[in-house]
């Protein structure tokens, strides 16, 4: 990512990494369609946190 500067800071990345780890095993525990979307959101946000940039 050449160019692309990082944009979260280090305390929103680590909040951002234990709302995911609450997130994603909701589908394997509900088994909901919408506890699959929570899933997919928390993928989203260990991208970001894994990532730094929003």
């Amino acid at each position: 990512m050449n160019g692309v500067s990082k944009n979260i800071s280090i305390p929103e990345r680590w909040a951002r990494v234990v709302i995911a780890l609450f997130l994603i095993p909701a589908a394997f525990v509900h088994g909901y369609f919408f506890s699959l979307l929570q899933s997919f959101v928390g993928f989203g946000l260990i991208y970001n946190s894994l990532s730094g940039i929003c």
